[in-house]
């Protein structure tokens, strides 16, 4: 939530993607049965704290461009998928904070029969961070530009056991790297990357329900310490119970409780042992209406100063389909991040707002807006944030 372009991608997917991301009646599907979907999103916001300053915020009007191309090949069983995405931003008072960025991914999902299925994922990403977020939080002079960065991540999931069995077993793997391109003199250290694999259980109790046992183990090392400095690296230990239903068209969801230990390789760090959950569902009181609720506790590594940041989330969102060309959507957030390490509480709360209609079936334009609010026990870190804007959206 604090990256400019994971706020505004949570925002205008996350919550309100059942149309946007769905395959329309038009997408063009070649003769050896490829989907080509082309579509261009252009955005006009007023951001009235575009540096997440505690006093004198420095508002700014910002349009962004972000075309992007989805190709796939789907049987109705396997698919092969490949998504570029760019993003053009544009700040009418700060033109050094304009920024491009792009991601390139593949995935695939394949079922050799029904007792074997593999997902596979790649994924690079060119981001840009928004002066006043993340690493810049706090230290916004040291900084006379937004700083850059990458991400790359692979990612690989068996699962082996028919869905009509009682228990089916799944192998997770994921590699992560993030890099940052300039500030060496800030940013150097943050670079890591991490490795996680993981095991789950399912043991199906009824139709459409299952039980399971998880378990992870993610390695999480840096590249760089300053000198005189704890070493950051660590490993994570997660391990949970849970249910999973989805045989309902009214109530769906999933239940993760368990706990996570964090142990640090240098012993002058704090290491985590505690409780952590992950929860999620969706109610469908009306077939056009929804209500998508979550919450989640575990651990993260801080941008720059602390041990780790233990957080937790809760979010609830609306969705309302007046028409079959018109939904609102509401959405209320609460976080808190309570910092390891250093004295630092973070009460981070919002909610927002919005209202699309659809022009035919491959026009939308969507008014909304979005308030945050973020309270610190050191007031360096506090900030009152408003945006409002318009969306468009064009699908060929």
């Amino acid at each position: 939530m604090k990256e400019f372009n994971i706020k505004f991608c949570w925002f205008t997917l996350a919550l309100f993607s059942d149309s946007a991301l769905a395959y329309i009646q038009d997408t063009h599907i070649t003769d050896g049965g490829l989907f080509v979907k082309p579509s261009l999103e252009m955005r006009l916001v007023h951001d009235d704290n575009i540096f997440n300053q505690q006093t004198g915020g420095k508002s700014s009007a910002i349009s962004s461009f972000m075309p992007s191309l989805n190709l796939k090949m789907d049987d109705g069983v396997n698919y092969y998928s490949l998504d570029m995405n760019l993003e053009k931003g544009i700040y009418e008072a700060s033109g050094e904070d304009d920024y491009t960025d792009a991601d390139l991914g593949l995935s695939a999902h394949i079922e050799p029969n029904d007792t074997h299925r593999v997902d596979l994922s790649v994924k690079g990403e060119w981001l840009t961070e928004q002066r006043g977020t993340g690493i810049s939080e706090g230290i916004l002079v040291l900084i006379d530009e937004p700083i850059t960065y990458g991400r790359n991540s692979l990612t690989a999931a068996y699962e082996y056991g028919s869905q009509e069995t009682k228990g089916r077993i799944a192998f997770d793997f994921k590699y992560y790297e993030k890099e940052y391109r300039n500030f060496e003199n800030i940013t150097r250290r943050s670079n890591y990357d991490s490795l996680l694999v993981g095991s789950r259980f399912y043991y199906s109790t009824r139709a459409h329900t299952d039980a399971f046992i998880e378990v992870n183990a993610e390695t999480i090392g840096y590249d760089y310490n300053l000198p005189g400095e704890f070493v950051r690296d660590s490993n994570v230990y997660t391990g949970f119970v849970g249910m999973q239903w989805a045989g309902s068209p009214v109530v769906n969801g999933f239940v993760k409780i368990g706990g996570q230990a964090k142990e640090f390789d240098d012993e002058g760090r704090e290491d985590f042992t505690g409780f952590s959950w992950n929860v999620g569902g969706v109610w469908r009181p009306l077939t056009y209406s929804k209500v998508s609720l979550s919450t989640s506790q575990a651990t993260k590594d801080p941008d720059i100063f602390g041990d780790y940041i233990l957080e937790t989330k809760y979010k609830v969102d609306w969705k309302h389909n007046w028409t079959s060309y018109i939904y609102t959507s509401v959405g209320v957030y609460k976080y808190k991040d309570d910092y390891s390490g250093i004295t630092r509480v973070d009460d981070i709360y919002g909610y927002s707002l919005k209202l699309n209609y659809d022009l035919n079936q491959n026009v939308a334009i969507a008014v909304f807006g979005e308030w945050d609010r973020n309270q610190s026990t050191n007031a360096v870190f506090e900030y009152d944030k408003n945006v409002v804007g318009v969306n468009f959206m064009f699908t060929l």
